[in-house]
C-alpha cells in the first residue's frame, strides 16, 4: 500500500508501536514526520534519524503527507486524524504493520502478557543465529536502540495486539501465543467468549504450511486449537515439547536445562529474574530452534538479554531499590512482587497506578488480591487513557478493597508529589520501590531514582530505622 515516494505522518509517533514502524520506514528511505504531545527520548531519537517531529496534534501537520498512521489510541475528534480522513488517506497501524508480516515470512507474537521479552528475545536468538530478522518491539530494547530493528533477510518478527482486536488483519507464517487471559474486554464487549473467539481468528490466519508455538498448559488454550490449520507445538516449564528442567532461580536470574522431548539440549542462563522469564525464554527458544538457530547461539543470546525498558528495569540500587514495570494486570503485578520478593530486602513497597477504568472495573476484586508478595501499597489514582470516569471505580475503592485483604500498609496517594514526599518521609535502607503501571508512574521510579543519586552523592537523605 505505500510507495517510496510517500511521505509518512504518524499520530503519536512518540508510542513504542508508532515509533517502531517510525524507525522501520526511516531505515527504508521514506520520507517521515510525526506528532506527539509531548516530547521524549523516543521523539528526539526520531528527530536524530531525520524524522519531522511535531509536539501538539494540529491539521496543518498532515496537509502535505501522503499517508497518515493511527493507532486506536487516538480518538476520533483528534485535528490530525479528521484531516487525514477527510483527504481520505489514513492507514490503521496494524494495516501497515499486516503490510510487513503478511508480505514476508511473518512471526507474530501474542498473548495476555509476556509479548514485548518473548519477541526481544526472539529477535536477538535470531540475529545471533544468523538470521538476520526484521523486529517491531512493543517496548525500548538496549540490544536493538530502540523499539525496532531493520534486518536484511525476509524474516519479520513482531507483537500482534490482541487489546484491540487488530491482529486479526495479520496473515503470519509462524506464530507463538504467550497465554491466554481475561484483558482489554473494553474492545470486546465486555466478553471473555469475544476475546477468545478474537484468538480464534488470529490462528485460523496463519499459513497452513507454517507452525503455531503455544503454552502446554494454558487453561483456555484448548478453546481456540480447533481453529489451528498448521503444525503445533507446545511449550512450557516441567512440560511441553519444549521445556525448562532443573529450574535453579536466584535473585537477579536463573539456569536451567532445556529439553526437546526427551533430549536434554543443555543448559541455559538467563540475566533477568523471575520464573516467567524462564517461561518467555523458553517459548523464543522453541521457535528459533524451529527456525534451524543451533543450540550454542541460542545460549549466548539468551544470556547476553537485558531485558526491555519497563521490564523490571532496575533505576537504583542504594540507599534503596527503585524498579520500575510495566504491570498493569493482575496476573503481572503478582508476577512482579514474587520476583521483588526473592531479591531480598527491607520491605518490598508496590506503587501501582491503575491503568483506565474499564480495566479497573472489571479486575476490581483480582488488583484487591494481587499484592499479597508487597509488605506496603500505595496507590495513585486511575490513568484514564482518553476514559471517562466510570461511577464507583477509583483508586480510593481499589484501596479500600486491598486493605481488606492485605495484612500490610495500603494508602491512597494522589500524584506523583504526594507519593514522592511518602517516600521521602518513610524510606529504610534496602527497601525495594516498584513502580508498576501502563500510564505515566514511571516518572515517580525515575524521580525516586534521582533521589537516590543525590544521596549517594552526599545531598542526603534521612532514613527511617
Amino acid at each position: 500500500m505505500l510507495v517510496k515516494t510517500d511521505k509518512v505522518h504518524l499520530i503519536g509517533i512518540g508510542g513504542y508501536g508508532m515509533s517502531a514502524l517510525a524507525k522501520l520506514l526511516l531505515e527504508m528511505g521514506y520520507s517521515v514526520s510525526g506528532s506527539d504531545l509531548a516530547p521524549s527520548d523516543i521523539t528526539r531519537h526520531l528527530e536524530e534519524m531525520g524524522a519531522e517531529i511535531s509536539i501538539g496534534h494540529h491539521a496543518r501537520n498532515v496537509q502535505d503527507r501522503d499517508v497518515v498512521i493511527y493507532s486506536t489510541a487516538i480518538p476520533e475528534e483528534n485535528d490530525e486524524l479528521r484531516a487525514g480522513k477527510e483527504a481520505g488517506k489514513v492507514l490503521h497501524r496494524s494495516e501497515l504493520l499486516a503490510e510487513f508480516l503478511n508480505s514476508n515470512t511473518g512471526i507474530a507474537v501474542t498473548g495476555a502478557h509476556g509479548k514485548t521479552t518473548t519477541t526481544t528475545m526472539l529477535a536477538l536468538i535470531m540475529e545471533r543465529g544468523g538470521l538476520d530478522p526484521t523486529a517491531l518491539i512493543g517496548g525500548e530494547v538496549q540490544d536493538f536502540s530502540g523499539t525496532a530493528r531493520l534486518g536484511k533477510s525476509n524474516y519479520v518478527v513482531a507483537e500482534a495486539d490482541e487489546s484491540d482486536q487488530s491482529f486479526s488483519r495479520y496473515r503470519p507464517t509462524y506464530a507463538m501465543i504467550t497465554n491466554i487471559e481475561a484483558d482489554h474486554l473494553e474492545h470486546y464487549n465486555g466478553s471473555f467468549d469475544q476475546l477468545l473467539d478474537g484468538y480464534g481468528n488470529f490462528v485460523a490466519n496463519i499459513k497452513p504450511e507454517g507452525l503455531l508455538i503455544i503454552p502446554k498448559e494454558d487453561k483456555w488454550i484448548g478453546e481456540i486449537l480447533p481453529r489451528v490449520r498448521c503444525r503445533k507445538i507446545t511449550f512450557g516449564i516441567g512440560s511441553g515439547d519444549y521445556r525448562a528442567e532443573k529450574v535453579v532461580l536466584n535473585s537477579l536470574g536463573s539456569r536451567y536445562s532445556l529439553f526437546r522431548e526427551q533430549e536434554d539440549l543443555g543448559e541455559v542462563s538467563l540475566n533477568v529474574p523471575g520464573k516467567h522469564n524462564i517461561y518467555n525464554a523458553v517459548a523464543a527458544a522453541a521457535m528459533a530452534l524451529e527456525l534451524g538457530v543451533n543450540f550454542t547461539a541460542l545460549g549466548g543470546a539468551l544470556a547476553a538479554f537485558q531485558g526491555a525498558k519497563r521490564r523490571f528495569q532496575i533505576l537504583a540500587w542504594q540507599p534503596f531499590m527503585v524498579v520500575d514495570d510495566y504491570a498493569h494486570h493482575p496476573t503481572e503485578i503478582k508476577a512482579t512482587l514474587e520476583t521483588a520478593k526473592s531479591v531480598g530486602g527491607s520491605r518490598v513497597v508496590a506503587i501501582f497506578q491503575p491503568h483506565r477504568y474499564t480495566r479497573t472495573k472489571y479486575f476490581m476484586e483480582e488488583f484487591a488480591s494481587s499484592f499479597a508478595a508487597a509488605d506496603i501499597v500505595l496507590l495513585d489514582d486511575i490513568f484514564a487513557a482518553s476514559e471517562q470516569p466510570l461511577p464507583g471505580i477509583s483508586s480510593e475503592i481499589l484501596a479500600q478493597k486491598t486493605a481488606a485483604v492485605h495484612g500490610g500498609l495500603v494508602e491512597h496517594l494522589r500524584g506523583k508529589e504526594a507519593i514522592i514526599n511518602w517516600v521521602k518521609t518513610n524510606w529504610r535502607p534496602g527497601d525495594i520501590f516498584l513502580t508498576m503501571g501502563a500510564g505515566d508512574i514511571s516518572k515517580v521510579g525515575r524521580e525516586l531514582a534521582q533521589i537516590c543519586q543525590q544521596d549517594l552523592a552526599g545531598n542526603g537523605l534521612i532514613s527511617v530505622e
